[in-house]
């Protein structure tokens, strides 16, 4: 048993990676059955549809013009780069409100194959302008029952996704800071992950408290 590294594209195939170092005779023709670890998949998920939705917020709160500078998910949190002046608490909390609230009503998120030709000039629809796009591109949406590219959030996107909004659980955005000039970086957090970190954040502040209120005795 072997763990799969990374996934590549090597012309029309996809190549599964592992350590070369490994012992082990793979000759050409060899039979292997592939598993997905399904936990570390979940959190993945979770956190890639949560990032979706908080680009969402973003532009709903901040700015339509806010665009995605780069992003990061993993089984952890996730983090996203985006162009905007420092946010105020009241937009963090809004920000953060706008997606939990995504959450809570449960909504469906699919994903279809679409012509690109039909899908470049649609405004409604992100797309990163600096990628290279084939014929054919994948658009995620939030917030529909079909594939009639009608959800309130709709991106191209190659990644691995939740089928609800529900799944996420719950949404909280740990740490908005700057990266570089006119450049802001969010981390958040998602599910159990972010469960745990409230709790920790309660547990410093009555700790505080104590503290404070033995000084004042």
């Amino acid at each position: 048993e072997f763990t799969v590294d990374k996934v590549i594209t090597v012309g029309t195939a996809t190549a599964h990676c592992i350590d070369a170092s490994l012992p082990g005779d793979w000759p050409i023709g060899s039979i292997v059955t592939l598993k997905i670890n399904t936990d570390r998949r979940k959190a993945i998920e979770m956190n890639h549809s949560a990032t979706h939705l908080l680009h969402w917020a973003l532009h709903k709160v901040v700015s339509p013009a806010t665009s995605q500078q780069g992003s990061s998910v993993t089984t952890e949190r996730l983090r996203f780069d985006f162009n905007a002046s420092a946010l105020s608490a009241q937009q963090i909390d809004e920000v953060e409100a706008k997606v939990n609230s995504c959450i809570h009503n449960k909504d469906t998120i699919n994903w279809a194959e679409h012509p690109y030709s039909e899908i470049r000039h649609r405004p409604d629809i992100m797309q990163f302008f600096g990628d290279k796009y084939g014929e054919t591109v994948r658009v995620v949406q939030i917030g529909s029952h079909n594939d009639s590219l009608n959800g309130y959030s709709m991106e191209l996107c190659g990644g691995t996704h939740v089928r609800n909004t529900a799944e996420i659980e719950l949404f909280k955005i740990k740490s908005e800071s700057a990266i570089a000039a006119g450049v802001r970086r969010i981390e958040a957090l998602c599910g159990q992950a972010a469960k745990d970190y409230l709790e920790a954040e309660k547990a410093k502040e009555l700790a505080a408290r104590k503290i404070a209120l033995e000084k004042l005795s």
